[in-house]
């Protein structure tokens, strides 16, 4: 926008020059012309409207709640752990995730935190590497090699980074774009990652994330559904039903408070844990054009509240 807006300039003072204009004269027109970038850039960086600021508050203030949700089920997770609590370790695990899922763009405007909590094996040397961490190094313990042993430490750092999420997190400021954008990332995630079972590999727990993923940006949306009322109803309705579209496939494998565990046909992490298939492949292909529709119309909102 800058280098697009500097060409004029330099033709007009190119003209004036040629006119044998004045210096007072070209001073004065540089000086009008360098002021009309300050003017515009002012003009494109408005303070939000008080609607979309108050969804940035409130969905911060959802964030908070959920971080203080997620300090005390993480707890309980990483006691079963160091009282080597195999079944209650696995019981707790997958409970232990849902808050941090729902929130997970805005947690990771906390510098670091994603990498020290929710990286995958694939980002480290293997599962030995010393630097793999978080909730998916205790995951590859407790259901890959069926113990507790040595998840002592990794369960108090996980403690120790998820207190360190609350006391930064404080701090974050959260923007009305991070409200739009987290709502996009969310789905996104779940459509081009998630669906293929690779972040919950070793429990097969992924419908929690997914889950999860889904309320926080259904809640992300329902702090800015003022303002989309307002700026495209039809793009507002288009979002919730797809929101109930998603939801209405997901209801037959919920079990209780919980789900079924994700075991697809011709899984691409096969897991003994999986002894049957408990999502068909029809299951599969109509969660991925629901979630691509979705995904799509999500990503429509920064620009219909003119965030970006």
């Amino acid at each position: 926008m800058k280098l697009h807006l500097a060409w004029p300039v330099s033709v007009a003072a190119a003209a004036l020059v040629l006119a044998g204009c004045s210096s007072s004269e070209a001073g004065s027109a540089e000086e009008s012309s360098s002021a009309s970038p300050t003017t515009e850039t002012t003009s494109a960086t408005a303070t939000a409207s008080p609607e979309v600021q108050k969804a940035a508050e409130d969905y911060k203030a959802y964030a908070t709640g959920q971080i203080d949700e997620l300090v005390g089920v993480v707890k309980v997770f990483t006691d079963a752990v160091r009282a080597n609590d195999l079944q209650a370790a696995q019981d707790a695990y997958a409970p232990s995730r849902v808050p941090w899922e729902r929130i997970e763009p805005l947690a990771g405007l906390v510098e670091d935190i994603d990498g020290k909590v929710d990286s995958r094996v694939d980002d480290f040397a293997g599962e030995d590497d010393p630097e793999f961490t978080g909730w998916h190094r205790l995951e590859f313990l407790l259901f890959n090699q069926n113990t507790t042993e040595g998840g002592a430490p990794f369960a108090d750092q996980l403690d120790n980074d998820i207190a360190s999420l609350k006391e930064q997190f404080a701090t974050v400021e959260v923007t009305p774009l991070d409200v739009a954008n987290g709502a996009a990332e969310l789905i996104e995630e779940v459509s081009e990652g998630k669906i293929t079972g690779e972040e919950e590999r070793y429990s097969k727990t992924d419908l929690w994330d997914f889950g999860a993923n889904l309320e926080g940006s259904q809640a992300a949306i329902d702090t800015l559904k003022p303002a989309l009322q307002t700026a495209d109803p039809e793009l507002l309705a288009n979002i919730e039903k797809g929101f109930a579209d998603i939801n209405a496939t997901l209801q037959p494998l919920r079990r209780g408070d919980g789900w079924v565990l994700f075991c697809p046909e011709n899984d691409q992490y096969p897991s003994p844990r999986c002894p049957e298939v408990t999502v068909t492949p029809q299951v599969v292909d109509t969660l991925k054009a629901q979630l691509a529709g979705l995904s799509e119309n999500l990503s429509q909102v920064a620009g219909v509240l003119k965030l970006q």
